[in-house]
């Protein structure tokens, strides 16, 4: 990926990955299922979306199944995901793609050390739908299901790595359309930063909300 860091970021294919999980917490919880799709540089969603079950290694949480719907009985005999990120199809997937997620910092979490070059940073599709999206309201307005139905993104079935992974995909690209969208950097490498930029910013604010907000009653 570093040979990628000057060129133009929308002459490189895309990549979105996304997990469903045993729980919440990176390093104590693991992946269940992988969804893999890639789009190529003209936006268009290569033919394959790669999706696979995955056995963590760990008892999946009741809380989790009731998300997913994957239960332990149903990864007994799953690759775990080092396995499948050895995988020639798997690696033919990621090969000078970049990587994006719908919030990237989980997904990223919960990768093998090495899969992306020096733990190389990935493009987020929740950055954009916070901006673009920033007056939107209600309980859940930025969830995945709710960005996708707001901009007319078909998401056939929520938390299922591989629908999800298709249509954060096509939602990132969506976005960048929007008449009020933000300008994304050209190049890769200045892209990463503002992504990373925007993220820190959000952390900031959200903070600074939360610590104006009057102190909690005891019950």
């Amino acid at each position: 990926m570093l040979s990628n860091f000057h060129k133009r970021w929308r002459e490189i294919p895309i990549v979105v990955i996304d997990t469903e999980t045993t729980g919440t917490v990176p390093g104590v919880d693991g992946v269940v299922q992988l969804g893999i799709a890639k789009f190529s540089t003209d936006r268009e969603l290569l033919p394959y979306v790669f999706t696979t079950l995955v056995n963590p290694g760990r008892p999946i949480s009741a809380e989790a199944s009731a998300v997913h719907g994957i239960t332990d009985a149903m990864v007994q005999g799953a690759p775990t995901l080092a396995d499948v990120f050895a995988t020639e199809l798997v690696r033919e997937l990621l090969k000078g793609a970049q990587p994006l997620a719908y919030h990237a910092p989980f997904d990223s979490a919960f990768m093998p050390p090495g899969v992306f070059e020096r733990d190389w940073p990935w493009f987020d599709a929740l950055t954009l739908v916070r901006l673009v999206d920033r007056y939107a309201r209600g309980k859940g307005r930025h969830k995945l299901e709710a960005a996708c139905e707001r901009h007319g993104v078909k998401l056939e079935k929520a938390h299922d790595a591989g629908h999800d992974a298709r249509a954060a995909g096509e939602l990132f690209f969506r976005l960048l359309d929007e008449p009020n969208a933000p300008k994304v950097p050209e190049y890769l490498g200045d892209a990463l930063k503002w992504f990373e930029a925007q993220r820190v910013d959000e952390w900031h604010r959200f903070n600074d909300w939360r610590a104006r907000q009057p102190p909690m009653e005891a019950p």
